[in-house]
Parts: structure tokens; sequence; C-alpha cells
């Protein structure tokens, strides 16, 4: 378990040190391809900037169904669309908080080659309901060497462990990313029965425009099993310190029991060790999630969930400060999809499956009645 703590944990702080907005995920991607090279996880980028790595599997007679891990490289912020004067014009892109149109707001503004520069909002630009911001520089001299567009972004902690919670500014989703990037670094040494993809996409805080594309595009077989990894606002039963959470839903769709089983054998495997596993199970409705993307096109789905505190960065009190998840789900997040790889050929062996199948001979004959 250290060495996939310190695997999980460093591609984690990795990713975090590239952060992106929607459409602008260069960096993340770039991070993502290094993670898969440096494992030997053969990858591709599709025509949408998707990028899909794929461990092959050993079953020959297509028992075992394809399994897709999906998480996507972007966060909520500010896209730099235009200059007014001494200020740059700041586009929300997904839901930043309401509080971010107000002046006074930290940012930090990005630069092709990776420099951040300090700058803060100015205030609402035009109609509330643009949804636009001013940004204004630090140094205004540097104003003319950002291009447009450009991803602007809070100016909050990379990332951060400390008393058990891992805080960045952009856990959602990267933390799907680095769960993802760590069970795969470690399945490539191994043999999994039937194929695996781990899939890292765009847009999605913009309506899943990544995953949308993919689904329609039929990039996956038709037969894989997807499991959409988010980081999710907490909800009674998908709590802080509970484990990871098996996502049986979103706002939008309720997914599949084939697709879930996986999920379940893991869970059931886990929990039998003599020091137990955390995991819990939700209706996640507090949004939507890619999951419901290939659900509409006909995939089986199923999701699980990090348990997140200040959700898109807003806090309780309205301000503006970093999400936070805990380690140990986190961690039990990793642990439950390398385990869902690892029973995929048994996955249909659940003990309520079993329960539901067995009937008692009792009942059984109590139910036909006398003869």
């Amino acid at each position: 378990m250290t060495d996939l703590r310190e695997k999980a944990l460093n591609t984690l702080a990795r990713l975090g040190a590239r952060p992106a907005t929607s459409f602008l995920e260069d960096g993340v991607a770039s991070v993502v391809r290094d993670v898969l090279d440096e494992a030997g996880v053969p990858h591709r980028t599709d025509a949408y900037g998707n990028v899909i790595g794929h461990l092959g599997g050993v079953s020959a007679d297509g028992s075992v169904p394809p399994i897709a891990f999906m998480a996507h490289m972007d966060h909520p912020g500010f896209e730099a669309v235009a200059r007014d004067g001494d200020f740059l014009v700041g586009s929300a892109m997904g839901g930043v908080p309401q509080s971010s149109f107000e002046a006074g707001v930290p940012l930090q503004v990005l630069l092709p080659d990776g420099q951040r520069l300090a700058a803060a909002t100015a205030g609402l630009y035009g109609e509330a309901s643009e949804r636009k911001t001013l940004i204004s520089l630090a140094d205004s001299g540097r104003l003319a060497e950002v291009p447009l567009p450009s991803s602007v972004i809070f100016d909050l902690v990379d990332f951060q462990l400390e008393d058990g919670y891992i805080r960045m500014r952009a856990l959602d989703d990267l933390a799907g990313c680095g769960s993802t990037l760590a069970m795969l670094s470690v399945l490539a040494s191994e043999k999994p029965a039937g194929d695996v993809y781990g899939v890292f996409t765009r847009a999605e805080e913009v309506g899943l425009v990544g995953a949308r594309l993919l689904a329609e595009a039929g990039t996956l077989p038709k037969e894989t099993l997807v499991v959409s990894l988010e980081s999710s606002r907490t909800l009674p039963g998908a709590e802080i310190g509970g484990g990871p959470v098996i996502r049986v839903g979103d706002a939008g769709f309720t997914f599949n029991a084939d697709a879930e089983t996986a999920l379940i054998r893991a869970r059931e495997t886990l929990q039998a060790r003599p020091e137990g596993f955390k995991v819990q199970r939700q209706l996640m409705s507090g949004g939507t999630c890619e999951a419901s993307a290939f659900s509409v096109y006909g995939y089986r789905t199923t999701g699980i969930a990090f348990p997140l505190g200040n959700y898109h960065n807003g806090a309780p009190d309205g301000g503006i400060e970093a999400e936070y998840i805990h380690e140990e789900d986190y961690l039990g997040g990793v642990e439950l999809m390398l385990e869902a790889v690892r029973r995929m050929p048994e996955r249909e062996d659940t003990a309520f499956r079993r329960r539901l199948r067995e009937i008692p001979a009792e009942f059984r004959e109590r139910m036909l009645g006398p003869e």
C-alpha cells in the first residue's frame, strides 16, 4: 500500500501543478501522457483531444468485457476572451461561485510557457447573465503577453496534504485523473483478464463535451462497462472520510446494475480483509457526470465519487477556497478500481445475487401449496 499511496499522491500533485480550464487542457493532458509513458501504458489522443490509455486483456474467449475508467481534465474558471483598456475580460467556464464575479478575487492568468501572472477580478462586466468579469493584472505592463483565449484560474493551492486531507484548486476532477493513472500504473505490470481503458476527457465542465463526442463516435467498444470518476459534493450517505462512493446515478440518470456488479464484487472482496474497507453507495443527485453521456448512447455505466468539500471552490461562507477530500477516500478509490479489474471474471458472483437465487426449499414448497 505504501508504494501505491506514494504513486497515487505524487501523480495527483503533478496534475495539480498544471491547471486547466475547459478547452485549454494541454497542461493536464501532457502530465497524463507522461505518466502513461512512464508506466508503459499504450495510449492515443483522439481527434477531440481526449486521451485514451489502453491495456489489452488476456481473455481469449471474450467472456470478460472491457472496463473503462473515465475522468475529466478541466475545472471551472475563467477564459480571457478580450481586452478592454487596461483589463482582460474573463468569461466564466463552468459553474464558478457567484462571488467570483465580485471585485478583488485573487486569480492567476496562465501563459503558454507555464508562467502564471498574478491578477484579480475587478467586477462584473456586462449583464450578469453573460457571466463575465473584468480582470486586472498585478503587472499591467504584461497585458500584451496574454494570448486570447487563455485560462484564468483561482489563486489557490495546487496540492496540499495535511492532517489526512488533500486540498487543491481542482480536485474535481484531478482526483479522478490521478486515481485512474495510479490504477493503470499498477495494472501495467499485471495481466488483466479483459481490456482496461483509462479515458481522460476535455470540456466536461461546460456540458460533458469530450465524453459526449467520445460516446457519439463509439470510440470504446459497445460492450465496455464505463465507470465515471468524479469528485462530487457531499450528501447524506456520501460523507467525507466514509470511503469512496459507488455512484448509482446522478441528477439525470440512474446507472446500470450490470456495470455496478464489478464494483460490488470488488467491495465484497475488500471488506472481507481483516482490516475491513470503507466504502459508501449513493445516488449522487447534485449534478450530472460523464456516465450519463455514455448511457444515452447505450453503454452500461456506473460511477465512483470522492466526497468533496468546497465544491467548485465555493466555501460555505460564500468565499473562494480550495476543494478538499479525505486522503483515505482517494486511496480507497484506487484500491476499489484495482480490485474491480481483478474481479471482472467473477463480477456477477456477488453475495446479493447468490442470495436472491437461493430460494429455501421449504418456502418453495409452501408457495406450491398442498398436492
